[in-house]
């Protein structure tokens, strides 16, 4: 039952140009910005991932999500997902494991 929903969000999230890299209900979300229309992609597809989320009647755990800003630009723009922003940080922690920048 779950493939069918995430098989979903794959497709949405794909329209917008983001790739997408999964473990069970963990979902990573990169996307290479180079200028404001990637940026405008970026928060597009946060916004279709959040309407995802509220048509299949789930929650998306804003507190467990983060921005990381990968390379030598840092993005000045905001990102939120269902009003909740998210925090850029120089690291996560991945399946039990840190991964830093």
């Amino acid at each position: 039952m779950f493939l069918m929903y995430i098989n979903e969000l794959i497709s949405i999230l794909e329209r917008y140009g983001i790739k997408i890299k999964m473990v069970a209900d963990d979902v990573k979300l990169y996307l290479c910005i180079v200028n404001d229309v990637d940026v405008g992609m970026l928060e597009y597809a946060l916004t279709a991932l959040s309407q995802w989320a509220r048509d299949w009647q789930l929650t998306i755990s804003a507190e467990k999500c983060c921005v990381m800003h990968l390379g030598t630009v840092d993005m000045l723009h905001k990102l939120s997902v269902d009003g909740s922003l998210l925090p850029v940080k120089s690291s996560c922690r991945d399946l039990g494991t840190h991964c830093r920048i």
